[in-house]
């Protein structure tokens, strides 16, 4: 990751009337974007824009980037929601008399139905969708495994699930994919056990709807495994919320073992060190690679970033102006996912 990424710039505000650019800090706040531009090929990435999990600061900054860069030529975000509040801050922008929607180009992460709407309507090129019903799915089956005394699967404790690109030309079919996973889910009969089930917990880094097919995932995991799962979301994408879920959780001593989205690897070691001791810890969507960790299951981020890059380039072949979006500078999967798209856009 290139040092200037995890600089941040201050603004005196978000509010939209103001938009003036003051100096430079080193902060993790929301709203404030990267120090410094990034030369990637052929394109110039302006800085990194955070929310901390909150769509109304998405909005505000998507909105002030517009403002504040009339030659901006392209939108990426990294998150889930990202991408749908570019479009909807574009949309805004020309209800007020600039036209902006469909000549800034839009891209977006994740699978949410505002964005395969954006895309049908053609005002986001295209998005690079993980499986979350498989992030909860498999970290279930896998737990349930290393509860029993099973091995460790994977490559050095890695479970990879694919990503896939979903652009106007295939966003029907994806649709007809996930409806199919979920309608599965929801028919599924609980198997019998009641209070005798062995319980594991699902948490989430955030509350997106993202999250709602990891839900059907773990539903399904409850059926056909026989277990319980005890699903938890976060309010915001803390780690101080996401400590105290945690906690929870271990204090009241029900669940077998975790799969956690980690917020903050490094300022949450002592408390993923606390789980592993009691019990198996799997980490999904966002590792913790230092941590004591069994299996990291999900998405390889920094090629699901060199596969945003190449989604960018295919759409952008002159290149051009970018600011990129993103929850939080701080978790494994933003980090990964940015420089994998750095490296992309700086590729031949």
């Amino acid at each position: 990751m290139n040092a200037g990424i995890l600089l941040k710039c201050g603004f005196a505000g978000l509010v939209l009337s103001l938009g003036v650019l003051t100096g430079c800090e080193k902060s993790t706040a929301p709203g404030k974007p990267a120090a410094g531009e990034i030369k990637a090929g052929k394109f110039t990435i302006l800085g990194t824009r955070t929310d901390n999990g909150d769509s109304t600061v998405a909005m505000q900054n998507a909105a002030n980037t517009l403002q504040l860069h009339p030659d901006l030529a392209g939108m990426v975000g990294i998150y889930g929601y990202n991408g749908p509040k570019n479009v909807e801050a574009l949309r805004e922008a020309q209800k007020n008399g600039r036209d902006v929607l469909g000549k800034i180009k839009v891209f977006g992460f994740d699978g949410l139905e505002e964005s395969l709407q954006a895309i049908e309507a053609g005002h986001l090129e295209g998005t690079v969708v993980q499986q979350p019903f498989e992030f909860g799915y498999q970290s279930m089956k896998v737990l349930k495994e290393l509860a029993a005394g099973g091995a460790v699967p994977g490559k050095d404790g890695i479970l990879d699930i694919p990503v896939q690109v979903v652009t106007k030309e295939n966003v029907a079919q994806y649709r007809a994919q996930v409806k199919t996973l979920l309608e599965s889910a929801k028919a599924a009969v609980p198997a019998a056990g009641g209070a005798e089930k062995m319980k594991f917990a699902f948490v989430s880094n955030n509350q997106s709807s993202f999250w709602e097919e990891a839900r059907a995932g773990c539903l399904k995991a409850e059926t056909e495994l026989g277990i319980a799962v005890d699903f938890q979301m976060p309010s915001l994408q803390e780690a101080s919320e996401q400590n105290r879920i945690v906690e929870s959780l271990l204090q009241k001593g029900e669940v077998k073992g975790m799969a956690i989205s980690v917020i903050s690897p490094d300022s949450q070691g002592d408390l993923l060190a606390k789980v592993a001791e009691k019990m198996p810890l799997v980490t999904h969507d966002s590792d913790a690679p230092k941590s004591a960790r069994k299996v990291y299951l999900g998405t390889n981020n920094y090629e699901a970033g060199r596969a945003l890059g190449k989604l960018v380039k295919s759409k952008m072949p002159d290149g051009g102006k970018l600011m990129i979006f993103v929850g939080s500078v701080d978790t494994s999967n933003a980090v990964d996912r940015q420089k994998g798209l750095v490296d992309e856009l700086g590729a031949p």
